[in-house]
């Protein structure tokens, strides 16, 4: 339980913090080749990928991602402590 609660403590935490959220961006496909020459450029296929975009927090927002964050970390302190 402590696992959990530390882990997502940090996750809010550093949102606070970075104001930055992961982004999926789709991969690209290979362009199908037709007939062709010699000297035709190929596109590459792209991988699908994560990219950091702001989060455009407010600062109210900010404090409440840390408030509830450094209050989930706490708690997992305490949990641990007690050995649970």
């Amino acid at each position: 339980m402590s696992l959990v609660l530390i882990v997502f403590g940090a996750a809010l935490v550093s949102l606070a913090m970075f104001n930055k959220v992961p982004q999926f961006v789709p991969g690209r496909a290979p362009a199908p080749r037709t007939g062709g020459g010699v000297a035709t450029a190929q596109r590459a296929a792209t991988p699908p990928r994560l990219r950091l975009v702001d989060a455009r927090l407010t600062e109210q927002g900010r404090a409440v991602f840390t408030a509830i964050g450094g209050s989930a970390l706490i708690i997992a302190f305490f949990l641990a402590l007690s050995g649970l």
